[in-house]
């Protein structure tokens, strides 16, 4: 079982408390669900995405005239240079579901370009 959460879990952005809360519940709710389910050989994960192109930014108010300098924006705080895809994401939650990864349990995997490890650059 993969949970998808986001890296608002493990940061905080204005305008984004409530979000960032329901993330950080759903990783409490993995780690726990890992180990009462463990027992029945289920695994339990999250995949805790960074920046993303999908429609999620455009619902949450940002002008469709100042896209490209937010992607912009956005982009130099990354330290891989690009914002991720839905196929990025896919990918992960694939292998992390899959049995190649029998041995994982209780993990939140963040796939962020680096953007969680770079916050004090902007």
């Amino acid at each position: 079982m993969t949970f998808l959460s986001s890296v608002n879990a493990f940061t905080g952005a204005p305008k984004t408390s409530v979000y960032g809360a329901g993330k950080a519940a759903i990783n409490s709710l993995m780690r726990t669900a890992a180990i009462e389910l463990a027992p029945r050989g289920i695994r339990v994960n999250a995949v805790c995405p960074g920046p993303v192109d999908t429609a999620f930014v455009k619902k949450a108010g940002v002008p469709e005239s100042a896209m490209p300098d937010f992607n912009t924006a956005m982009q130099r705080r990354i330290p891989l240079g690009r914002i991720g895809t839905p196929g990025d994401i896919a990918k992960l939650a694939a292998f992390v579901s899959s049995d190649d990864a029998s041995y994982i349990t209780g993990a939140e995997y963040l796939i962020d370009g680096g953007i969680n490890v770079n916050q004090i650059l902007g």
